[in-house]
């Protein structure tokens, strides 16, 4: 398979409910940048914020700027595209950047022809299988129908243990010596 990298861009847009200021300033502490840095990622028009990085680069950027409450756009690297026909170029990655893109979340594109791609962020690996419940047979079950019904007529009945007879035992004190004891 070949490595496939990704250019990944930045043109101000936000995650839905992302605080601006607050956006800003997380996004000026995690890569050092002066007040016109951070102006210039917010211009509206595409900024590169690195090329040509590998897929576990990109998802880290990727969640670095969700939790900041941007959306970061991620693309397949010019270079990758023009390697030839004999390798298949990804396509891009929708983000809410786009208009087009769909309602859903996005999805990361196959790699190659082995089939393999990133899952969807909250997305399950695999479809789950279906569970085929057993017929059970409950017709031969009712409620109680009765007013002064309470839960604690579905207490067990526990029986009471007999007491064994203890009438041939007896104490004795040990302080005075036992008449059977002696045997002067």
């Amino acid at each position: 398979m070949a490595d496939v990298h990704f250019d990944l861009s930045f043109d101000g847009t936000l995650a839905p409910g992302a605080e601006p200021l607050a956006v800003r300033q997380q996004l000026a502490a995690i890569f050092k940048l002066d007040e016109p840095g951070v102006a210039r990622l917010f211009t509206g028009k595409p900024v590169f914020i690195k090329r040509e990085v590998d897929v576990a680069t990109a998802a880290k950027f990727e969640r670095v700027f969700n939790q900041a409450g941007a959306i970061l756009r991620i693309t397949p690297s010019d270079a990758a595209s023009q390697q030839g026909a004999s390798h298949s170029a990804p396509s891009p990655t929708p983000t809410a950047s786009d208009p087009d893109a769909p309602e859903s979340p996005p999805t990361a594109p196959a790699f190659g022809s082995s089939g393999l791609a990133i899952a969807p962020q909250g997305g399950f690996l695999e479809d789950p299988t279906p569970v085929k419940m057993p017929d059970l047979d409950t017709s031969y079950l009712s409620l109680v129908a009765s007013p002064d019904w309470t839960l604690e007529d579905c207490e067990p009945i526990v029986a009471t243990s007999p007491v064994g007879d203890l009438s041939h035992l007896s104490l004795v004190d040990l302080d005075r010596p036992n008449p059977q004891d002696s045997s002067d």
